[in-house]
Formats: structure tokens, C-alpha cells, sequence
């Protein structure tokens, strides 16, 4: 079964990113939104799932999850197989496996991403999408994703020493805002800008990213976790201050307060 028309294909190619509604069922949904509270429930583990925290005005809150999909049976057959990794492979054109996994929670108050590409923080693969899965609403108030359309096709911008997109050319760039609503996917490639702000709203913006590389390039999902784990380590003693990002690029604007 296809799930790309000629007109998103072209979407696709022209924007780099490729928005389809209603994606999931409101069953689905249910089940999506009930796993998503489960995993951030889950106490924190030195070598299993990952959690991170963040300073907001309601205290300390979770900001991102990842590495759950081997200890959560049904987010793991939803991510790994079926329709999802059917219309991953679609757009790449080839079989598609799982690089790696996260939710980010954007609780109100939570800290936005700067203008950045995916690319610099994704190591052992050379091309890479992601697919988004609104949880909950997602909208310019409460922090949904907005991208610089056509912007994919220039490889590597302005690259600072954060790994980010330079302030400056991030100012000159038209920014396209993309809410969601919970069911609707979201799909973008290694290299298109984007950015969302700090949720202003008085509601969370849980959403799971998912990442895929093309099976031809090999399952590097668990090296990549390895890597991050001794990576993070390494930050914590090495007085870089790298321990305050979220992530292997300084795109995260809230206070970390706590890795686990």
C-alpha cells in the first residue's frame, strides 16, 4: 500500500518536510498518548531507557525520553514495523530501520530548539529521516516545529560552533510554521532547517521523533545509544559544560538539570 501521492512526493522534494493529517487513528491516538505517560512515568535507569529533565516555572520536568522502544512492546511493533516504517521506506526509496527514538515532552514553560539541521548530531549515517508523531496538539503557541521550506537542498548551513545554524543566517531565513494535531505525522530529512519555540501555552507538547536510515547503510540504533551514553559521561567530567546540553549539538534553549 502507497501512502505518497504524486502531490506529496512533490511536497516532499520542493520542502523538504511532509506534513499528512490524520495519520493515525483516534484509537491509535489513545494508545500513542497512554504510552507516551507510561514511559515518562518509568523511573530512571543508569543503562536502559534515557531520561532527561529541564528547569521549568512548574519545577523540575522531563524533557526528552529515548531509547524505550525494547522495553515497550507496543511502541516498539509501531515503530519498527507497519505503516510508519512503511511510509519512511517509501520516501527513501528503499527498506528503512530505526537510528534511534525519543519523545520530547515541551511542558509549559519548556525550552525550545534554535535553528538547526539534524545532520551534525546523527553520526554513522550519511542521510537520515525523521518521522514526528503529534502526540498532543502542537501549535506556534505551544512550541510546534517550523522550517525553512527548500532550505534542504544546500547541505550543511552556516554551521557554528555549537553545531547549530549561525544566529545570524537563521535571521535571514523565512520560517514556515507546521502545527499538528494529535494522529498527524510530520516527515523531514537530515538536512532541512528548523526550530520551535518554548511552549507559551498552558498545556504539554509531547511528541515522539522518530529516526530511520536506509537499511543498506546498516543498524547502527544501538552503537549510536552506545556512543551518546560515553559521550555524555565524557561531559560530565571534562568541564566543557557540555553536561547542559540535551543532545551531541547545543540546539536545546532550556537548563538541563539532570541526565538519567
Amino acid at each position: 500500500m502507497s501512502h505518497l501521492n504524486p502531490v506529496l512526493q512533490k511536497d516532499w522534494k520542493n520542502n523538504g518536510y511532509l506534513k499528512i493529517p490524520t495519520f493515525f487513528s483516534a484509537a491509535e491516538v489513545n494508545d500513542l498518548q497512554g504510552w507516551a505517560s507510561e514511559i515518562s512515568g518509568w523511573e530512571s535507569t543508569p543503562d536502559k531507557w534515557m531520561h532527561h529533565y529541564e528547569s521549568t516555572p512548574d519545577g523540575a520536568r522531563l524533557s526528552r525520553s529515548e531509547n524505550f522502544v525494547p522495553y515497550h512492546t507496543g511502541m516498539k511493533d509501531t515503530v519498527t514495523g507497519g505503516k510508519v516504517l512503511d511510509v519512511v521506506s517509501e520516501l527513501m526509496e528503499e527498506p528503512a530501520v530505526l537510528y534511534k527514538e525519543k519523545i520530547n515532552y515541551k511542558y509549559p514553560g519548556g525550552g525550545g530548539y534554535t535553528a538547526h539541521q539534524d545532520a551534525p548530531a546523527y553520526e554513522f549515517v550519511n542521510y537520515h529521516i525523521t518521522c514526528l508523531i503529534s502526540v498532543d496538539s502542537a501549535t506556534p503557541e505551544s512550541g510546534c516545529l517550523y522550517f525553512a521550506s527548500g532550505r534542504h537542498q544546500e547541505g550543511f548551513i552556516a554551521l557554528d560552533e555549537k553545531g547549530c545554524v549561525a544566529p545570524e543566517t537563521a535571521l535571514t531565513m523565512e520560517w514556515v510554521a507546521v502545527p499538528t494535531d494529535p494522529g498527524d505525522i510530520l516527515l523531514f530529512g537530515s538536512y532541512i532547517p528548523h526550530k520551535s519555540p518554548t511552549n507559551r501555552s498552558n498545556q504539554p507538547r509531547r511528541i515522539i521523533y522518530l529516526t530511520y536510515n536506509a537499511n543498506s547503510q546498516g543498524d547502527w540504533r544501538e552503537q549510536y545509544y552506545a556512543d551518546k551514553r560515553q559521550a555524555f559521561s565524557q561531559y560530565a567530567t571534562d568541564g566543557s559544560n557540555r553536561d547542559t546540553q540535551i543532545s551531541k549539538i547545543a540546539h536545546f534553549q532550556g537548563k538541563v538539570i539532570n541526565h538519567a
